[in-house]
């Protein structure tokens, strides 16, 4: 009978400590793996508590998704919109982003909190994640193409680094853990600014990451709530290193001495 009794305690807490390993792994595809991770340690204050702290903010949209959309059946509306999502979060995660909120076709990211690298890594994390992403973006419409998708998506992005407000906003019944403040305006400014299939960034991010890209200045923004005039960068390509550019001067030189 006690071997009975052990045997049910046994099973019984096994049972328990799959449910709650489902339960985490069902709550953490709601809240940024970094909360996650620091709720399930026991590290994450669920307070009503905010603090100022400078991230880099990430703000991406589907440029024309209302008319796009319109012209999809709504299955494909939603295969398509999936995978767009799946794989620029995918992104997102691997460059330490932490996911603040989908807005309909939107994407709002940042960089700083609850983790942080430091001011100037996490804005050269967030410019390598969004050139990743529009290099992802080329293959995906190849493949949307392919598959029949006339017009696929193309997205636009702005980013932005300065001082925001972070932490539980809310009440004592339910927190949303998110950035509040006029940096977040710049960023999304930036992002409805731009172009399809552009980069458009602040001097702030720019001067983190300059000898990673090449730029044009675009005309400054003038934005209500902010003091100051926003100087406006748009990424052209990926800055070359020194090894590539020796190996473009060897290939040049090759074939000018052959047409001699």
């Amino acid at each position: 009978a006690k071997q009975k009794f052990i045997d049910n305690v046994l099973k019984d807490s096994n049972r328990l400590r799959k449910q709650s390993e489902l339960l985490a792994l069902q709550l953490g595809k709601f809240i940024p793996p970094q909360m996650h991770k620091a709720m399930m340690q026991g590290d994450f204050n669920t307070d009503v508590t905010t603090r100022r702290k400078k991230l880099t903010i990430f703000f991406s949209d589907i440029k024309n998704f209302t008319d796009t959309s319109e012209k999809l059946q709504p299955e494909d509306l939603t295969k398509y919109l999936n995978e767009y999502f799946s794989e620029m979060t995918k992104i997102a995660l691997e460059h330490g982003a932490t996911i603040d909120k989908y807005i309909g076709d939107a994407v709002m990211l940042f960089f700083g909190d609850p983790t942080s690298n430091g001011e100037r890594e996490d804005a050269r994390a967030c410019v390598e994640m969004s050139l990743k992403m529009q290099e992802r973006m080329v293959q995906l419409r190849n493949k949307w193409k392919d598959s029949g998708f006339y017009n696929p998506f193309e997205i636009r992005i702005g980013i932005n680094t300065g001082y925001c407000n972070v932490g539980n906003f809310g009440s004592n019944q339910r927190l949303t853990y998110t950035i509040i403040g006029g940096e977040v305006n710049v960023a999304a400014r930036l992002e409805s600014a731009g172009e399809a299939n552009k980069i458009l960034m602040s001097y702030e991010t720019f001067a983190h990451a300059k000898d990673m890209i090449e730029v044009r200045e675009l005309q400054s923004i003038k934005m209500k709530g902010i003091s100051r005039d926003v100087k406006v960068f748009e990424i052209i390509a990926r800055k070359k290193s020194k090894f590539e550019l020796v190996q473009k001067l060897k290939i040049t030189e090759g074939i000018s001495t052959k047409k001699i």
